[in-house]
């Protein structure tokens, strides 16, 4: 990959890992689809599609190659992304025929990388040609961040002031995007500093902090207290983030491009502490979201949903049915809309179109039983459509990890 190198870097010195599954819930009802098997297969392969010019040694020349996957990003039916970081090289790849063969569309292995890449903090694309990667601060250097707009094929490169960590990065088109950093303060407060940006990514500007003494006397309305489990903005200058902060998810809105945040009243019932996960976005509306919520008590887990049409206006809770006596593994769980959504368990592959009243059990092929042996625990579970979806599995002794797909709902799954 052409990597074109601007003033901003300086002198940065350039140097460089996933969880989830299994709970319970009611004994659900059952569907039983046609089985289409498919022939056992060991780890982890991708089809590379060669560059135009192949060039001895290149990586893409190689036809099929193994690999680690540590996340993934689904764009719609056809085109995805994944991305796994080894020795200290991050290796993105592209599909645009549903995982049939990919791309490689990495930056240029001089920007090296200490730890896994997560979508929404590390990574973000608004399409299959616009996208952004952060390369974290290493020993207080500056924090990097590689953009392209031709799909990978070169990259630009930015950063943002030394000693800043990125924990959430979002991006509503093409050249308007937000960036939510901190500077911890102690094991519980960060200081968190909000950059905008209108030309790509090209250049940051701080429009909000937190006052940095853990007093949480900000002019922003930003509070020192807790860290960040995601952010998310809509074209309309609207915004929120969940921050965890004592065993309790705090919720701030703002309706000026980010600039003052007020809280937002939330009320979680029969749940003592809680925890969020980064939000989703949801099906057909740029303003609809869901955040993964868990709520600890003294008979096990509970696992909740905060949802909203609004872009964080409004939050409305949403107990999914769902809970387990294990506090340590948390299951795979996603929703197309506020009605549809899907889980997966060690038992398999449940759906809910009521929005987690009742869930319904998926039967199919043999393939997601037989791999959730040997790959335990769910990475990540995501849907593009009501047919077709991708699901990132991970072994508990060496992290490898598996992609499979479906396209008829979640009851018959393949690997990719």
């Amino acid at each position: 990959m052409k990597l074109r190198w601007r003033a901003l870097l300086g002198g940065v010195m350039l140097l460089t890992g996933i969880l989830l599954t299994a709970c319970s819930a009611e004994t659900p009802k059952t569907v039983t689809k046609p089985s289409i098997e498919e022939p056992d297969d060991q780890g982890q392969t991708i089809t590379i599609n060669p560059p135009v010019t192949p060039k001895a040694g290149d990586p893409n020349a190689k036809y099929v190659v193994q690999t680690r996957i540590a996340d993934f990003h689904l764009i719609d039916n056809n085109k995805g992304l994944v991305w796994g970081v080894t020795h200290n090289e991050l290796r993105l790849y592209d599909t645009h025929d549903g995982g049939k063969t990919w791309n490689n569309i990495s930056p240029s292995e001089n920007v090296q990388f200490q730890d896994k890449l997560e979508y929404g903090k590390d990574i973000s694309f608004t399409d299959s040609r616009h996208g952004w990667v952060v390369r974290q601060n290493l020993d207080q250097t500056a924090t990097v961040i590689l953009r392209t707009s031709d799909g990978g094929q070169s990259w630009d490169v930015s950063a943002l002031p030394s000693g800043d960590h990125v924990s959430s990065i979002q991006y509503v088109n093409p050249t308007t995007g937000w960036i939510m950093a901190y500077i911890k303060l102690n094991e519980q407060d960060q200081q968190k500093m909000l950059y905008h940006t209108t030309d790509g990514g090209a250049t940051w500007n701080k429009v909000a902090q937190s006052s940095g003494t853990t007093s949480n006397k900000s002019g922003s309305g930003l509070p020192d207290q807790g860290s960040v489990a995601g952010m998310s903005f809509s074209s309309n200058n609207q915004g929120f983030v969940a921050i965890n902060v004592d065993s309790r998810v705090k919720l701030y809105k703002t309706s000026n491009l980010g600039k003052t945040w007020t809280p937002v009243a939330n009320s979680m019932q029969g749940c003592p502490q809680a925890k969020a996960e980064a939000q989703q976005s949801l099906e057909g509306n740029s303003s609809s979201y869901w955040i993964p919520v868990l709520c600890y008590g003294d008979n096990g887990t509970k696992y909740n949903g905060l949802f909203t049409n609004n872009t964080g206006t409004q939050w409305n809770d949403v107990p999914l049915g769902l809970s387990s006596n294990n506090t340590s593994i948390t299951p795979g769980r996603t929703f197309l809309s506020d009605k549809e959504g899907w889980v997966i368990t060690v038992n398999g592959m449940s759906r809910t179109m009521d929005g987690g009243k009742t869930w319904t059990s998926l039967r199919g092929n043999k393939v997601l039983p037989s791999k959730l042996k040997d790959y335990p625990r769910s990475v990540k579970l995501r849907f593009a459509s009501s047919s077709v979806g991708w699901l990132l599995l991970e072994r508990l002794d060496d992290k490898k990890s598996l992609l499979l797909k479906t396209t008829d709902g979640g009851a018959n799954w393949r690997i990719l």
